[in-house]
């Protein structure tokens, strides 16, 4: 089992991505960055990159990410868990979205396969 957030766990998602085949017919590809703040004022950060060709996690930081994505960890931890939904925590203020994100709409079948895609993660990741 991978701890959530950690170097083995950005792994296991990349390659859950990668096991599912989840690509996008978008011309143009998205690069989410994950950035979630601990209570002890440390970040984890993550990105995920998707395209035409497929879909891969890398940790870090990324000066190029179409979209942000900020929360706490509390917040990520219910999320990745299944126990909070992520459009309900966007409008009540709990997960911050910046960047270009009308390029979302365009990859929407995408990001809904990739969300099943990660669903298997849950089992393997100690929360």
């Amino acid at each position: 089992m991978a701890e959530f957030l950690s170097a083995g766990w950005v792994t296991a998602l990349s390659e859950a991505l990668q096991a599912a085949g989840v690509t996008t017919d978008a011309a143009a590809p998205l690069v989410i960055q994950q950035i979630v703040e601990h209570p002890d004022g440390m970040r984890s950060t993550y990105r995920i990159h998707l395209d035409a060709d497929g879909a891969g996690a890398l940790g870090g930081f990324s000066g190029d990410a179409t979209v942000t994505y900020r929360q706490s960890h509390e917040v990520a931890r219910g999320i990745a868990r299944g126990e909070l939904d992520a459009h309900v925590e966007f409008l009540m203020g709990r997960v911050v979205v910046s960047g270009d994100t009308e390029i979302l709409v365009s990859h929407r079948a995408a990001l809904e396969g990739m969300n099943d895609a990660l669903a298997g993660l849950r089992e393997t990741t100690d929360f």
